[in-house]
């Protein structure tokens, strides 16, 4: 057996392992990346909701005789 051909199986070997190594860290960084990715929209979807959710449920207008809480009052004239 020629001593050559083993250097070169240690070669391929250590080029297989390198390329399978970086292929699966790739794999879990996508994983954890569409996990966190997903939990981001979970999180702003409620949120938003929380947000939003009071501000559609209020009345449209103020009782009559009476001031929203974004108008202020009138004042009175002055004479």
């Amino acid at each position: 057996m020629p001593t050559g051909s083993s250097a070169l199986q240690i070669v391929a070997c250590i080029v297989i392992s390198t390329v399978l190594a970086y292929v699966g860290g790739r794999v879990h960084q996508w994983y954890k990346h569409s996990l966190d990715r997903d939990r981001s929209f979970r999180e702003g979807y409620k949120h938003a909701y929380q947000a939003l959710f009071p501000l559609a449920s209020r009345s449209r207008a103020p009782a009559p005789g009476t001031t929203g809480p974004d108008v202020p009052a009138a004042e009175p004239p002055r004479d």
